[in-house]
């Protein structure tokens, strides 16, 4: 799989760098900090992206943490990382659509990229969170955001990736933020994906059903994705009832399920 991805990144690479420049630049366009932003971090940020995504580099951390540096130089936020890492998800999505790959290839590539990419934010957060939240209150609103994403694959799908555990301040961000996220990106369908959380007790099995009942007052249907087999078995021990909220044990299954209902054809 990974011969294969890097084979076709290298084969499109500059196709890729110039959707992913329109993306960034649609994307700044929006940020109140837009002027911070200069073309020499962008293209920098895309280097370190994609790089990434071809060594599978597990010193990308490290890299990001020392670009970061550089955006508070130019008085940025980590928002500005977050940015890149979404627009390149679809742009991904964009190539690979116009490869002639069926439609569970296209789906079983963009969870491996999107795989990657979780756990490289998540500890991108964590380090950030540890060394600078107390001083950068602007800051601190964008590392809320980024634990918990918004981000549209197609038109009216959007998901939510959860990595880490789920406190009463993050419960209410995820709420707050996926319901800001439904409306932004008129979402039909809205998936949570919980493969990134070690623990679903109560508290949190409460606050994903709260959640999908909210979801469904905004006239979108909220899908449990990444449930995983230990998981499972904790809802069942404790006697938790999901049965109003539709669960799917990844993400390719629960958008196999959402492009059918949509009608939505990707080939």
């Amino acid at each position: 799989m990974e011969k294969f991805i890097n084979k076709l990144f290298e084969n499109n690479s500059k196709q890729i760098e110039n959707y992913w420049k329109t993306e960034m630049e649609e994307a700044i366009k929006k940020e109140k900090s837009a002027s911070a932003f200069n073309e020499p971090l962008t293209l920098e940020l895309f280097t370190i992206i994609f790089e990434s995504i071809k060594k599978v580099d597990t010193q990308i951390t490290s890299d990001l943490q020392f670009f970061y540096s550089k955006i508070l130089e130019y008085n940025g936020s980590i928002n500005f990382i977050t940015l890149g890492f979404q627009s390149f998800r679809r742009v991904a999505l964009k190539v690979l659509i116009h490869e002639e790959l069926t439609r569970e290839e296209i789906l079983t590539i963009y969870n491996y990229i999107d795989r990657w990419f979780d756990p490289v934010i998540s500890q991108v957060v964590n380090n950030c969170s540890q060394t600078l939240e107390n001083t950068f209150t602007e800051q601190k609103q964008a590392l809320k955001e980024l634990s918990a994403p918004v981000i549209e694959l197609f038109d009216q799908i959007a998901v939510m990736p959860l990595v880490g555990n789920i406190n009463d301040d993050r419960a209410k961000n995820i709420k707050d933020n996926l319901l800001i996220g439904i409306a932004k990106n008129q979402a039909s369908i809205v998936f949570i994906d919980i493969s990134g959380v070690p623990v679903v007790d109560t508290f949190v099995a409460q606050n994903l059903i709260d959640t999908a009942r909210a979801t469904r007052l905004l006239g979108a249907e909220c899908i449990l994705v990444g449930t995983r087999p230990e998981i499972a078995q904790t809802i069942v021990n404790l006697g938790i009832d999901l049965s109003e909220i539709r669960t799917f044990n990844s993400l390719h299954k629960g958008l196999l399920y959402a492009l059918e209902k949509l009608n939505i054809s990707i080939n």
